[in-house]
């Protein structure tokens, strides 16, 4: 799983994976969270995690 997160995910998206669902230090955030962190929307960071999860589907499933 964290050699296709790595593979397919752009550096941003996989940043936001790994925080939104605690894959790094184990405390999983809110897009809210997120956003502030990153100095972005919520909304955006809503869309960049649903292609993010896209990509990964996808390639699970090939």
């Amino acid at each position: 799983m964290y050699h296709k997160l790595n593979s397919v995910l752009k550096n941003r998206e996989k940043l936001i994976i790994e925080l939104r669902y605690g894959l790094v230090n184990g405390g999983a955030k809110t897009q809210r969270e997120i956003a502030k962190m990153l100095g972005i929307s919520r909304s955006y960071v809503s869309r960049i995690e649903k292609k993010a999860l896209n990509k990964l589907f996808k390639e699970m499933t090939m």
